[in-house]
């Protein structure tokens, strides 16, 4: 039986169910209920949280889900976050969620988060390698830095054409020396 929970909007216009909303309904609907963490430390450093919902703990053919997540973060709140993570999966496997969807809002948010530092390193990227390669002062040492970039930033129109930019200028500079 899927429970429908409260939803809140999140970036992208998405609706998205909070995992408190969905703790809420489930201890409404389970007086008996319970809901278990339990935090591993794994020896690469990564946090595993595994969270059981048992919906009548007097009851050992109740129905329970256990949910999991797994972060390197060791970030202020990550360790809280991570449990709310694992929580909001096990309740969703329960049916405590908004039109079928596992994730809760607060992982699609940080999600869209992720999403836009990326976008921003990657952005970064595409800049250094555009400003060092108009600084290349030959061709080898153009071609030395062009080919260390990793393929998908060689790829990036911005690079190629300041590549083959700085290529013409150097060979002319070259033509003309030998002149």
């Amino acid at each position: 039986m899927i429970r429908k929970t409260k939803t809140g909007r999140i970036q992208g216009n998405a609706e998205y169910s909070f995992v408190k909303d969905r703790v809420k309904l489930f201890r409404e609907d389970n007086p008996r209920g319970d809901i278990i963490t339990e935090p591993t430390i794994l020896e690469d450093g990564k946090v595993l949280f595994k969270a059981t919902a048992i919906k009548d703990k007097s009851d050992e053919a109740s129905a329970s889900a256990t949910g999991h997540a797994l972060s390197t973060k060791a970030g202020v709140k990550d360790f809280e976050k991570l449990e709310t993570t694992a929580v909001g999966r096990a309740l969703a496997l329960l049916g405590y969620m908004a039109d079928g969807e596992i994730a809760s809002a607060e992982e699609m948010q940080e999600y869209e988060a992720f999403k836009e530092a990326e976008k921003e390193e990657r952005k970064q990227s595409i800049e250094i390698a555009v400003s060092t390669i108009k600084k290349a002062k030959t061709i080898d040492e153009l071609k030395e830095f062009f080919t260390s970039l990793m393929p998908d930033i060689k790829n990036e129109v911005e690079v190629a054409n300041a590549k083959n930019n700085r290529y013409g200028e150097l060979n002319n500079v070259t033509k003309a020396q030998t002149k």
